[in-house]
């Protein structure tokens, strides 16, 4: 069974929305984060086939967009990637994966919001988060702020890679007052 198409009222406020349009496409990193700002969230390299507002998207400028299959090629790829890179490292912006673990950003109006959804209770995290995971979490909770070399030296973290605890915030991890 598949859905009946939106009315185009609504198709055409989320083109201007999502930048969905030539004239309002993506260009530069500041552009980048009016856009998520301005939607609130917004997945990172998906296409027409996911619904939602899409970096990528609107990077393109245009509504039916594919991903192609040799992506390292293609320059509007590129750029996404480099504007992705460029957001995370300005720090303006949070990033994550979220949702069947798709990377996405998210403003940080609504970041108290999506860790009501995605983040464990307190009393949870023992069974659903790692060890290093837990040690993190402490830290942050004492600390509020630190980048990872700091992480590292608070030994929550040995040699290995970052643990993914809840949010990546490049070049430093956050704890806000989650629930």
């Amino acid at each position: 069974m598949t859905t009946p198409p939106l009315p185009e009222q609504i198709e055409l406020h989320r083109d201007r929305m999502w930048r969905r349009d030539e004239d309002l496409r993506i260009e530069s990193a500041v552009d980048a984060e009016r856009f998520i700002e301005d939607v609130g969230f917004a997945n990172t390299l998906t296409d027409a086939r996911r619904a939602g507002p899409s970096l990528y998207i609107a990077v393109c400028g245009r509504r039916d967009v594919s991903l192609p299959r040799n992506v390292q090629k293609d320059e509007e790829t590129r750029l996404t990637w480099y504007l992705k890179d460029e957001v995370m490292r300005r720090g303006r912006v949070y990033y994550a994966k979220l949702a069947g673990g798709r990377s996405m950003f998210v403003a940080p109006r609504l970041i108290s919001h999506f860790a009501a959804v995605w983040m464990p209770r307190r009393k949870d995290e023992p069974i659903l988060l790692s060890t290093a995971a837990q040690r993190v979490l402490k830290v942050l909770r004492r600390e509020h702020e630190l980048a990872t070399a700091d992480l590292r030296a608070e030994r929550a973290l040995s040699n290995q890679t970052f643990p993914f605890v809840a949010l990546h915030f490049p070049p430093f991890a956050f704890c806000r007052s989650f629930p």
